[in-house]
């Protein structure tokens, strides 16, 4: 066989190959971006929700309606961390103090979710 064969055969080769994975991944691609968008639908529809929640007061900014806390994971929401959450009233940040070890309620369509009640745990 001659070499300019040789050479053909394998540019046809290589050309079906790399044309056949960009579609197959074309098309793989273009399901997952459905899938993404229909869960996105989903979330943005949103359904109310609410998780008990332990943490510690860190902050408080009552000129804002701010709990600044340090939580636990918050099942199907969010990881371990610190963060300002609202207060639904201003009586919940009256209730507690910097430092408090509390238990709070978050209420809410995720990611605008409010401290409904809170109470000291020690």
């Amino acid at each position: 066989m001659r070499a300019w064969k040789a050479a053909a055969l394998l540019n046809l080769a290589l050309l079906l190959g790399v044309g056949w994975g960009y579609v197959f991944w074309g098309a793989r691609t273009a399901r997952l971006e459905q899938e993404l968008r229909a869960a996105r639908g989903a979330a943005a529809a949103g359904v109310e929700r609410l998780w008990q929640v332990a943490g510690v007061v860190r902050a408080i900014v009552p000129e804002i309606n701010v709990l600044v806390i340090t939580h636990e994971d918050i099942p199907g929401y969010m990881p371990a961390m610190t963060m300002g959450f609202r207060a639904s009233a201003p009586k919940i940040h009256e209730a507690v103090a910097v430092g408090d070890a509390v238990r709070f309620t978050l209420q809410g369509v995720p990611p605008n979710v409010v401290i409904t009640a809170i109470e000291k745990t020690r």
